[in-house]
């Protein structure tokens, strides 16, 4: 990067502005034109812009967006991280749902209005591969470079991951989408492989398509239309506390996945070539089991609460 022309700071406020016009103008425009394929080019055109920027103003493209031939033990551990991050994002929509159901419900309804009426493959096009790849070279390629000087890697991550949160439009979404940013920023940090980080947002985006197109399968023999069942569920106006209940038991499982995760990542490396749970390592151990423990209690808890009061009522 040519920092005589324009400092990292600069640049990345320039991307932000560029992606702005593309998402909340450009997209809505191209969505209007052209359908489904208007959302694919609007996708599209954040690459040229993270490409475009970078080749103006001579950045190294190879280090911007890294890209090595992928591990299979490393491609577990991303599976695996996902999984556990998926289910504490998940856990965290849950909670804000039960406070503001039809504004978490509402926010999604875009996404759920193409999932059920798309064929499975093209909504995997529209909303898993295309973001998978052009969001991450957006975001975790351009942008996070240019807050890769900072001393703290976490702050550079977390930033992006804030910015990369409000720009899918919606506040009751920002959070868990930021959490999954971190761990994808977090990922692409600890791999310098832009493969991981695409293959966690491919994995999250393509996993409620996938479980729709198998509900519907099983919808279909039972005779019920799942455009029916899916406005059923947008019009549903309280979230059942036995339904976060469940949420809260299964996320006492998302530290240890997340752990799990992180070692196969670094698996073979420095430090982590003493098995998953060294003697060093105990007191992490005892941790997540607490954790764990503590979250299947307090999910107890909330269940038994929840038919308590249902019973009252």
């Amino acid at each position: 990067m040519n920092r005589k022309k324009l400092k990292p700071y600069g640049i990345a406020v320039l991307l932000v502005v560029l992606y702005a016009i593309d998402i909340f103008w450009l997209s809505d425009f191209l969505g209007a034109w052209l359908g489904l394929l208007g959302t694919v080019v609007s996708e599209a055109l954040l690459v040229v812009i993270a490409v475009g920027v970078f080749l103006v103003f001579r950045g190294r493209l190879w280090s911007i967006f890294p890209f090595k031939k992928p591990e299979a033990v490393k491609i577990a551990g991303t599976v695996v991280l996902w999984i556990g991050a998926y289910w504490g994002a998940l856990l965290i929509t849950m909670v804000i749902a039960y406070f503001f159901p039809q504004e978490v419900m509402g926010a999604g309804q875009g996404i759920q209005d193409v999932m059920v009426s798309a064929p499975v493959l093209l909504s995997l096009l529209v909303i898993s591969l295309t973001p998978a790849i052009c969001e991450e070279m957006a975001f975790r390629g351009a942008l996070l470079s240019c807050f890769r000087s900072m001393k703290n890697r976490w702050a550079a991550i977390i930033i992006v991951s804030i910015i990369f949160g409000a720009f899918h439009g919606s506040i009751w979404r920002m959070v868990p989408t930021m959490l999954l940013g971190i761990a994808m920023g977090y990922l692409l940090f600890e791999t310098e492989n832009m493969f991981y980080n695409m293959l966690f947002h491919l994995i999250n985006n393509a996993f409620p398509i996938l479980l729709l197109a198998v509900l519907n399968a099983l919808l279909k023999m039972t005779g019920t239309d799942l455009i029916q069942a899916a406005g059923t569920s947008a019009q549903m106006t309280e979230l059942p506390l036995g339904s976060v209940a469940l949420y809260v038991m299964y996320g006492g499982a998302a530290p240890l996945l997340i752990y799990l995760g992180n070692y196969l990542l670094h698996k073979g490396q420095p430090g982590y070539e003493n098995g998953v749970f060294p003697g060093e390592k105990k007191q992490t151990l005892i941790l997540l089991i607490a954790v764990g423990i503590g979250m299947m209690v307090l999910g107890i808890f909330l269940l038994m609460f929840s038919v308590l009061v249902e019973g009252i009522a």
